[in-house]
């Protein structure tokens, strides 16, 4: 039974490894929020464009707080009232059907609008 166990934990971990060994990150500035994506400059001028899914998480100081006001009004959240032009961000994201599909989103610094 314990040895069952310990396998089974094995394969978990092994498992999230070669997850997060798929997972990629860039970092930049936000040129354009639009709908479900968003395009981030690196510092060497290159243009990344993401999309996001509902399983993207966009981390952001203030953002628990603007969420709960979204919530309170019933709308759903867009994503561009957690990310604007201008800030600066780190992301993890995959390659998936050709795309690059943002994972976690964290904004560096500031405020959601």
């Amino acid at each position: 039974m314990v040895r069952r166990m310990l396998l089974g934990l094995a394969l978990v971990f092994v498992a999230q490894l070669a997850v997060a060994g798929d997972a990629k990150t860039a970092n930049g500035t936000v040129k354009s929020v639009a709908g479900s994506s968003f395009v981030v400059t690196d510092a060497t001028g290159k243009d990344w464009s993401f999309d996001v899914d509902k399983e993207t998480r966009v981390l952001v100081r203030g953002g628990s707080h603007k969420m709960d006001a979204v919530k309170a009004d019933g709308k759903p959240a867009q994503l561009s009232e957690f990310l604007a032009a201008k800030n600066e961000v780190h992301v993890e994201y995959a390659e998936k059907d050709g795309k690059m599909l943002a994972k976690e989103v964290r904004v560096k610094g500031g405020n959601p609008k």
